[in-house]
């Protein structure tokens, strides 16, 4: 089963620099965590993004109340 608790943007900020410093002591073997990490951050980031800009191109686009 999946757990329900929200990771947030500043969460996964903390562990990619908790990876990154495993790699800097243990080496290579948590690269694959880090480059997830890395990858989902990114991915959350661009989804914001391209929602906030469509929100903003519908907002402009939008009659004025008192047209409707």
């Amino acid at each position: 089963m999946g757990s329900s608790k929200h990771v947030t943007d500043k969460e996964i900020e903390e562990a990619l620099n908790y990876v990154a410093q495993l790699i800097s002591w243990y080496g290579d073997a948590y690269w694959p965590v880090f480059d997830r990490l890395e990858k989902e951050l990114e991915e959350r980031r661009s989804r914001a993004m391209r929602l906030n800009a469509r929100l903003g191109c519908a907002e402009r686009n939008k009659a004025p109340s008192y047209l409707s």
